[in-house]
């Protein structure tokens, strides 16, 4: 229990340095997840773009029921009819759509050899090819009239288009499967909760092996009746719990922050959710007993924490979509475990019902991850006897309080 409690005291005397990392931590995944997420949602409304209409013709019913339908749809914005004014509002996103309506367009409209509209269209939206499309309708639903001969006037026609374009197709929204979507803050949530639990676990696990790597510590464990192999047991006991409380204080955070929005949610869900962050866990704790080997001094500690994490979280899709890296870079990210904690996060969010076939993409990549952590693990215990046989296992020479 010496060596256990010895453990527990290394981690006390830097527990601010855990809570520093865990506030930043807590304070940047709810500000990603909140601008993040906040730009989706499943509900639908339509959009009004703005729009500019230059009438260069004589007021008449048909351009007045132009200028009425896209009112109805859109936004208008008034701007007189100067080049320079028209070209600094597009310029200067003032409007999105301008329609310049040129003399003569009645009369042409009317004997079937319509003047063709000079249009203006943003570059960088959809609004204005929006607002082109809603020109398209009323024109094209005009000329549907003309070419049947009905014989209406135009006051007639203007009022037979408006009516047709009035008519409106109920939506309704259905939910398939049995299963409610995840809340999306949640899931940036716990996209955040690998970085942060590399980060903790790494530090409070080279936080220990340093010290225990102390020259004149080494030597006198050495002489000691405790067995150097019920030493390092101890030491990766104390490791794991250490581990464990991590992914406990992230998750129990997460489910506090956005528990009222995951009600609808299926606890099996949320389970699969939260047993692919204790795997993940897992696999930091194994990297984390490889970096205690080469970890001598806390300059080397900020080093590799920093450079594991960072590195690995922007490669492997925790920072970044993996839609939006290159092939060339994802073909890097599938030899990393964060990878294939995103894709098994993906997974799950994404599953419709519990059957085998579905849950099997899931299975996998936490079975990857499982064997990133055996890989760790294994090449940790060879570097250890190779290293403890060496000269460089005395090469400490730092004192615990400078450690």
């Amino acid at each position: 229990m010496k060596v256990f409690e010895a453990c527990l005291l290394i981690i006390k005397r830097h527990y601010l340095t855990f809570l520093i990392y865990f506030t930043i931590f807590i304070g940047l995944s709810v500000i990603i997840s909140t601008l993040t997420a906040d730009n989706f949602t499943p509900d639908f409304s339509a959009m009004k773009p703005n729009f500019t209409v230059v009438n260069r013709d004589a007021d008449s019913p048909l351009t007045g029921g132009l200028i009425s339908y896209l009112r109805e749809n859109g936004n208008e914005i008034a701007i007189r009819d100067d080049k320079g004014a028209l070209q600094d509002a597009t310029f200067f996103h003032a409007t999105d759509y301008i329609i310049i309506i040129p003399q003569g367009f009645r009369e042409s409209f009317l004997s079937g050899e319509p003047l063709t509209p000079e249009t203006v269209k943003t570059t960088d939206t959809a609004l204005g090819y929006y607002a082109d499309s809603l020109v398209n309708q009323y024109l094209n639903q005009a000329r549907l009239y003309l070419a049947a001969g009905a014989g209406f006037s135009e006051e007639a026609l203007v009022t037979a288009v408006l009516s047709d374009l009035s008519l409106q197709a109920v939506a309704v929204k259905k939910h398939f499967g049995t299963i409610a979507p995840i809340d999306r803050n949640f899931l940036m949530y716990s996209q955040m909760q690998c970085y942060i639990l590399l980060v903790l676990v790494i530090l409070c696990v080279t936080n220990i092996t340093m010290v225990f790597k102390r020259t004149d510590l080494r030597m006198r464990n050495l002489c000691s009746p405790i067995k150097p192999l019920s030493m390092s047991s101890r030491q990766i006991l104390c490791s794991a719990i250490l581990g464990v409380l991590a992914w406990l204080l992230t998750t129990v955070t997460g489910l506090i922050l956005y528990g009222s929005k995951l009600e609808a949610v299926d606890n099996r869900v949320l389970a699969l959710i939260m047993l692919n962050s204790l795997i993940f866990t897992v696999v930091a704790l194994a990297l984390a007993a490889l970096s205690g080997t080469f970890v001598r001094n806390p300059n080397a500690q900020n080093a590799v924490t920093n450079i594991l994490a960072l590195g690995m979280c922007f490669l492997g899709g925790v920072f970044v979509p993996a839609s939006m890296l290159g092939e060339g870079v994802l073909t890097v990210a599938r030899f990393l475990p964060t990878y294939w904690c995103m894709e098994a996060l993906e997974q799950i969010s994404a599953l419709t019902s519990f059957e085998a076939g579905a849950l099997q993409p899931v299975w996998q990549a936490m079975l990857i991850q499982l064997s990133f952590a055996g890989a760790f693990f294994c090449v940790t215990l060879v570097l250890s006897k190779y290293l403890n046989r060496s000269e460089r296992s005395f090469g400490s020479t730092r004192s615990e309080l400078e450690a």
